[in-house]
């Protein structure tokens, strides 16, 4: 008889050393009976994690497929699709347990995931993406945002962990807090005010030696693309900058501020400020709006060290007088910040850092701008 109910889609993201392998193979020992399917994701030829989980956790109603050399947020994303496909059409699994590589970033794979799910929702054997769980190793974190220790991974630069990590945590409906027995308690605190500083909705749970209750994992509806989106810290201080700050993340030095400008940057003195800026900014994100390119809208990002700007899409005050009315009208919330001569053109950063100096910041930035005069004529 062919399978009529879903199969759950449980995807573990996590730099590298985080502990995931030990938290699946945790699961696997212990799933009550669930009959999983597991792919493994890493980007050399060998695949460690694969060897380690086969050798410490399947059972027999469980089976292992290596995805090498490569990452499924970009390179194998159609090899992904295809062993979800052959997983569903089998027939004999509850869920598909995805370990991705310490390099992948979520959102790529969470939207292959869920395009695939949408699409063969009213097939015979649906697939579901359940939960999106961010394995973190709670001292290397604690370390890492008091400025310490160096990051392990010879091909992997320190920059790209740190934003890895940060876009980890983002994006994700279950926070593991893994080796939590390695902090201490007051540490401890200080890290969920971190994560929460990042991420305003998901579950945050700690644990030692990978060692989650099965429940905090599986079976949790707690995902959701859309929703999953909007709980980032940043996009929810956009909507909401008077609501967002919790007695939580203040009492840590954890503090969060618009920068919000109807001027342009000139960009080059830009460049030179966002690298003089301390660790204590942890996050910005943004449109910006560039005197070198007046009429694109950029996106502006920072994640630890990492930091780039990269077009967003064409002002819409940058369309034709003919074009212009039938924009406005099929977007009429951009009225709402219209100005009468500039349009839509500003820039609008959120900023997210521990012990932060909102003066400095703001003067710095303030230095790197040109009058609207000298760059458009609208």
């Amino acid at each position: 008889m062919p399978q009529t109910h879903a199969v759950k889609v449980i995807l573990l993201t996590g730099y590298l050393g985080a502990g995931k392998t030990t938290l699946l193979n945790h699961l696997l020992q212990n799933d009550e009976g669930i009959r999983a399917a597991v792919i493994v994701n890493d980007i050399g030829e060998v695949n460690v994690d694969a060897s380690l989980i086969a050798d410490g956790g399947l059972s027999e109603t469980d089976d292992l497929i290596p995805l090498t050399n490569g990452c499924i947020c970009c390179t194998l994303s159609d090899d992904l699709a295809r062993q979800l496909r052959a997983i569903a059409d089998a027939g004999i699994f509850d869920y598909v347990f995805i370990e991705a590589s310490g390099v992948c970033e979520p959102i790529p794979i969470a939207y292959t995931i869920s395009a695939f799910c949408k699409q063969g929702a009213s097939e015979s054997a649906p697939l579901a993406l359940d939960n999106i769980v961010a394995v973190v190793d709670a001292a290397r974190m604690f370390e890492e945002f008091d400025g310490g220790a160096a990051l392990l991974a010879e091909d992997v630069s320190e920059d790209d962990v740190e934003s890895l990590l940060i876009q980890q945590i983002e994006f994700c409906s279950t926070v593991v807090l893994n080796k939590a027995d390695l902090v201490s308690p007051d540490q401890l605190a200080e890290l969920r005010a971190l994560v929460r500083s990042l991420q305003k909705d998901a579950v945050i749970v700690e644990a030692e030696r990978g060692d989650v209750p099965v429940g905090e994992l599986l079976n949790t509806g707690r995902f959701d693309f859309d929703a999953a989106y909007r709980s980032q810290a940043w996009q929810d201080a956009m909507v909401h900058p008077e609501e967002h700050e919790s007695p939580e993340v203040l009492e840590y030095g954890i503090s969060t501020f618009m920068y919000e400008r109807r001027r342009p940057f000139d960009v080059d003195l830009l460049d030179g400020v966002v690298r003089s800026w301390s660790p204590a900014v942890i996050r910005v994100k943004g449109m910006l709006w560039a005197a070198q390119d007046p009429d694109m809208c950029y996106v502006f990002e920072k994640a630890g060290r990492q930091a780039s700007l990269t077009e967003g899409g064409l002002f819409m005050a940058s369309a034709p007088a003919d074009e212009l009315d039938a924009l406005l009208k099929a977007n009429p919330n951009v009225l709402k910040d219209w100005d009468p001569v500039l349009g839509d053109r500003m820039t609008r950063l959120c900023f997210i850092g521990r012990g932060m100096d909102h003066d400095a910041l703001i003067k710095d930035l303030d230095g790197c701008l040109v009058a609207a005069d000298d760059v458009t004529a609208v």
